[in-house]
């Protein structure tokens, strides 16, 4: 099940079908994956005698089981009369890898739909980060193949980029459908933790202004053909807090007013399976200097056979531009085959490789709160690294 934007979460819940349910549904994945992984080359990485932090050794044949996007949900939908109706949907992560228990990180939220639209407030995907998954051919958009390596990265860095990250302490409108076009669009009051209550955008004291984020998302799809369009804002108020919320990629100096997002994808389905374009901008506004700016693309296809698929993406990180920054750029190679057990279940095997220009450090999901699930460890990557990983696998939904 793809990471989806809050239209398509609700979507289920929506339909006639579904609100003829009176009681609440369980659903969700569990995912696990044998991966080989490894980091070598890279430019900076000390032969002999001591080495500072930023010089990393090489990571050879690190192999781990890894749970990837497994996740448990519960959501429902009561009708309150006159076309208006309750929504809610509660999901929790589950890291069956370790045996650890589930957090509520995923989408969760409780709002009204009607023929309005549907109003939301919760822990939510917004239209950015939907819109890179649905371009994402691996299943469940998870794992050393997904395109999160190198969106909106700014540089580098393990884990998915803040862009691809879901909004905290949000509230979102999300249209109807009308002639093939839908919108969505959501504010997050309090996108950080760091000095504040967690859920406020102003401190105590007042003057403590915490990080708000604005996203807007607009889609239209017609027969084989998708478009999508989606923009993200994140504001630190002049405070300089991006940085210190991991909000900018590593490698990238503190002290940012605001860093925002542009992503477009253009898609074609028909019976041979899929393919897409999706281009990104990321930019950064310095609290001093010259705006940071920074071109992704990524090439996607499926191609159906019989049960099976053969799965391939390509991207590219352009060079940060701007502010005299030194963060370059990488190239990703994605090549896979997923076959499906039933409609539930699939087989899946993928290779991924990421190539590091000498001043770039990509790496792959997640980051220094699933250590397990990068190709490094959570100290970081040396700059130049080649990343490659095998991994095979079994996903199945419920």
């Amino acid at each position: 099940m793809q990471k989806k934007i809050i239209a398509l979460a609700i979507a289920g819940l929506a339909s006639t079908a579904a609100f003829a349910q009176t009681n609440v549904t369980i659903y969700g994945v569990a995912d696990a994956t044998f991966d080989s992984v490894k980091a070598t080359g890279g430019t900076n990485n000390p032969t002999t005698g001591a080495h500072s932090a930023a010089e990393r050794l090489d990571y050879n044949n690190r192999n781990r089981v890894t749970s990837n996007s497994s996740y448990i949900g519960f959501k429902g939908v009561e009708d309150l009369g006159n076309g208006l109706k309750a929504v809610f949907q509660f999901e929790s992560s589950v890291s069956q890898d370790v045996g650890t228990g589930g957090n509520n990180n995923r989408d969760s939220f409780v709002g009204l739909a009607g023929g309005f639209g549907t109003i939301v407030a919760g822990n939510l995907t917004g239209p950015t980060r939907a819109l890179g998954a649905k371009f994402d051919v691996n299943s469940g958009a998870t794992g050393i193949g997904a395109n999160t390596a190198l969106l909106g990265k700014l540089g580098g860095g393990s884990g998915a980029g803040h862009f691809d990250q879901r909004i905290t302490n949000a509230i979102a409108y999300v249209s109807p459908t009308v002639g093939g076009f839908s919108g969505a669009v959501a504010y997050s009051t309090g996108f950080t933790t760091t000095g504040l209550t967690g859920h406020e955008s102003m401190g105590a004291d007042n003057t403590n202004q915490g990080n708000t984020a604005w996203t807007m998302g607009l889609n239209f799809e017609t027969g084989p053909i998708y478009v999508g369009y989606a923009y993200t804002a994140v504001n630190a108020a002049g405070n300089g807090s991006m940085a210190a919320d991991g909000l900018v990629g590593t490698g990238v100096a503190t002290g940012w007013n605001k860093v925002d997002d542009h992503r477009l994808g253009v898609m074609y389905k028909a019976a041979f399976g899929q393919a897409g374009v999706m281009y990104d901008r990321a930019r950064v506004d310095p609290t001093s200097g010259s705006d940071l700016k920074q071109n992704t693309w990524y090439l996607s296809g499926k191609f159906n056979l019989g049960k099976g698929a053969v799965i391939a993406q390509w991207g590219h990180a352009g060079d940060v531009k701007g502010n005299n920054v030194d963060k370059e750029g990488a190239n990703h190679y994605v090549a896979g085959y997923e076959y499906s057990l039933s409609k539930r279940t699939v087989l899946k095997a993928i290779y991924s490789r990421i190539n590091n220009k000498n001043n770039a450090n990509y790496d792959y999901l997640y980051g220094v709160s699933a250590p397990n699930s990068t190709a490094t460890a959570a100290a970081g990557l040396a700059d130049g690294s080649q990343v490659s990983g095998f991994s095979v696998g079994l996903r199945h939904s419920f």
